[in-house]
């Protein structure tokens, strides 16, 4: 508590100071819009059943027709079955056969983070004449902002709990900084946005693989997408290795199933306790690969339209409603569809040179609504449909009572001297839930996109 005590000084405020700058970026918008499309249902933590413990929410959909078709026989045509020595030829109808379902079912997760203000800092903005600004009441602001942060990251990943994958390109400062905050460093993430600071998290060699160990995250610096930290990373980190949530195995399906665990291309796996092999094709979220090189042009809509034309049939909708999320750094890239071309006409702006550059990124592409993150893959493009995903909620984003009506809590001590509570208390804020999307080919993906440099 001796570093809550000291910071406390900077926020004893006079009276004219209104608010505490906040200088901590906070990011929700998969999370936002998701919600907003989405649909929600209230289920339970587990259920048991004859005693086999089941998932307790699920979504079902057709994988496999039936009834094919085919040519009936009459009169002199081929025969199919029936009397053949019959003069006319009497057919016989066939059997027949009908579609086949299956249903894909989670379980919630449960997320909290906890915030143990000491008394002194609060008592420090306590009253009209300590400052308009009331601590406990802006951490609580604050802490909220930093848990949707925290389920963000995990919507945007695969269900195995990884945040971030430290790219081959990325530079490890393991316990070679000077002391403080700066003394170990992972430089050059792909999604530095996604950690939230004083976030511990694990490293694995990979998914289901060695676990490293665990090191709190001082600073998140997600201009330079780098995390810093106090203290020594885990022997061994390197490049390749995986950042994994805190509380999460690191296992296939262990966690949330995210955004990546849903839209992805391909028939191998499991998802929602569903094994898609024995299904190809119905599983599988058309996608184009750029394989790192090329970059979207104008023609490329028709390219996912004529895509999607296939995957999904006459039943294809071209007004359906959607949007595409995606890392800023490709709003910087589809940029160049604009300047490339030279739109400027020379008799514009009279005898002033004109200002050719945009202040902002488009808001669309293709016609659909973008929607801009900064905890977006950078290399990926996703054409979400909203309505197909749907939310297991065993409880939504709330404080925590630790007793019936009471969201904050003494700490205690409990280190066997006699002493009782720590001068502080606590809050935490938790959620549980889950994710699932059977509508995968609905879903669409631009993968492999080239990053544009110092973008």
């Amino acid at each position: 508590m001796a570093a809550t005590e000291l910071a406390v000084e900077a926020i004893e405020l006079e009276s004219f100071v209104e608010e505490i700058p906040d200088l901590q970026a906070h990011f929700d918008k998969l999370q936002t819009r998701l919600e907003k499309g989405g649909k929600k249902i209230q289920c339970s933590f587990s259920t048991n059943r004859g005693g086999v413990q089941r998932a307790p929410f699920w979504a079902g959909t057709r994988v496999q027709g039936g009834a094919p078709i085919q040519q009936f026989g009459l009169g002199t045509s081929a025969p199919i079955g029936g009397d053949s020595s019959s003069s006319p030829y009497v057919p016989a109808w066939s059997r027949g056969s009908g579609s086949s379902f299956v249903s894909m079912c989670a379980s919630p997760l449960r997320f909290v983070n906890v915030c143990e203000l000491s008394n002194l800092a609060k008592q420090a903005t306590d009253g009209k004449e300590r400052g308009l600004v009331k601590f406990s009441r802006e951490e609580m602001d604050k802490s909220l902002l930093a848990f949707d942060n925290g389920v963000e990251a995990v919507l945007n990943r695969d269900g195995s709990g990884t945040i971030d994958q430290i790219p081959t390109t990325a530079t490890i400062n393991n316990n070679t900084g000077a002391t403080g905050p700066q003394k170990s460093s992972i430089v050059g993430l792909n999604t530095a946005a996604s950690f939230v600071d004083q976030q511990v998290v694990q490293v694995l060699s990979g998914i289901g693989g060695t676990n490293r160990g665990s090191f709190t995250i001082s600073f998140v610096d997600p201009v330079t997408q780098t995390v810093f930290s106090a203290g020594a990373l885990p022997a061994g980190t390197a490049l390749g290795d995986i950042l994994v949530i805190q509380g999460a195995t690191g296992a296939a399906g262990s966690s949330v199933y995210g955004k990546d665990y849903w839209i992805q291309n391909g028939n191998v796996g499991t998802k929602g306790g569903v094994d898609i092999s024995q299904y190809p094709g119905r599983f599988s979220s058309p996608t184009i690969n750029f394989g790192g090189s090329g970059t979207i042009v104008n023609s490329t809509a028709q390219r996912v339209q004529s895509i999607r034309m296939r995957a999904m049939g006459d039943d294809y909708d071209k007004n359906e409603k959607c949007f595409w999320y995606a890392n800023p750094v490709q709003g910087v890239a589809l940029s160049g569809n604009y300047y490339n071309p030279g739109y400027t006409r020379i008799d514009e702006g009279g005898d002033k040179v004109i200002d050719t550059a945009k202040k902002f990124m488009q808001d669309t592409w293709a016609g659909d609504e973008i929607v801009w993150s900064s905890t977006a893959e950078p290399s990926r493009m996703d054409r979400i449909v909203a309505s197909a995903f749907t939310f297991g909620e065993l409880f939504p984003t709330r404080l925590h009572e630790w007793t019936p009506g009471n969201p904050i809590a003494a700490v205690p001590v409990n280190d066997g001297t006699g002493s009782t509570y720590y001068d502080s208390q606590m809050f935490a804020y938790e959620r549980g839930f889950n994710l699932l999307c059977p509508e995968m080919k609905q879903q669409f993906f631009l993968q492999g996109l080239p990053i544009p440099a110092d973008a």
